[in-house]
């Protein structure tokens, strides 16, 4: 049988619930935004060095604090690695889901974007209903024909 890390976790873990881990998840995902920040900023502070005009400052803030880092997906994979130990924490010791602090970070950050997918396809879906409405029979009016 194979011994997962989230079992060895879970069997290690002093405590029943996972707020720990979720705010270590947490802290390494806000140091990948906090270093994309701070290279935003140096480079919109060299161009001011240069003499370049706000505007472009900014454009080079903004570029650059986009930019991907080849250590964003490891920082991202060990974040969402250790929210789902997380997660298996709180199965395991038989907490309410709902009350787990790694699954609600889960679906504030990718809950949101399912929701607007669904949200979205639920539009395209209703934009062609009144279309659809205009050929179909209605019942109702037809009473006492």
């Amino acid at each position: 049988m194979r011994y997962f890390a989230a079992e060895a976790l879970a069997k290690h873990h002093r405590r029943r619930n996972c707020d720990d881990i979720a705010e270590l998840a947490r802290n390494i995902l806000d140091k990948k935004e906090r270093l994309h920040r701070a290279i935003g900023q140096t480079a919109g502070g060299i161009f001011g060095l240069l003499g370049q005009s706000p505007i472009e400052r900014v454009f080079a803030y903004e570029l650059a604090r986009r930019i991907p880092l080849p250590i964003d997906a490891k920082l991202s994979a060990a974040a969402r690695g250790l929210q789902v130990a997380g997660i298996y924490v709180c199965f395991v010791n038989k907490r309410k889901l709902t009350d787990c602090a790694c699954l609600q970070d889960v679906l504030k950050e990718k809950g949101k974007s399912q929701l607007e997918s669904l949200m979205q396809g639920a539009l395209d879906d209703w934009s062609g209903f009144p279309a659809r409405m205009k050929d179909a029979p209605i019942p109702w009016l037809n009473y006492g024909a």
